[in-house]
């Protein structure tokens, strides 16, 4: 809860590269038109969320429509449901931007909740980079 209004404090923002990275490396679930990706922090403060939109998906016209959708499909996730002491990042697929708002929505509480419950896949590590030219 918030200090002193009752309601449950707003998710923060994950802005740095490692903390999605780090979230990265946390669970994931594969939905056709979102991926989410979610760890526990380690403490008990409010919920972090991330937006991510790659250029393989479009131009920035695409790519901006894709998280405008995401960041408003979060926001009408149900109370409780973003978890205190977890980052969330949401991937954007190639349909995100155009997929009907009411399938998105689905899929992304469907993702959250399964995620919630344990019932992700573990995420890759992600190792440095190899030494030498590239070649094994």
């Amino acid at each position: 809860m918030s200090a002193g209004s009752g309601r449950p404090a707003s998710p923060g923002k994950l802005r740095k590269r490692r903390e999605f990275l780090a979230c990265a490396r946390g669970l994931f679930r594969a939905m056709p038109l979102i991926v989410v990706q979610m760890r526990r922090r380690g403490d008990d403060g409010p919920a972090r969320i991330g937006f991510t939109t790659t250029r393989r998906i479009g131009n920035a016209v695409v790519r901006n429509r894709a998280r405008r959708r995401m960041r408003e499909v979060v926001r009408q996730l149900p109370s409780g449901s973003l978890r205190d002491g977890h980052d969330y990042v949401f991937i954007a697929r190639d349909e995100t931007a155009s997929a009907d708002f009411a399938q998105l929505r689905r899929q992304t509480a469907r993702a959250v909740k399964k995620l919630n419950a344990g019932e992700g896949h573990p995420g890759r590590p992600r190792g440095g980079r190899r030494a030498g030219n590239g070649s094994k």
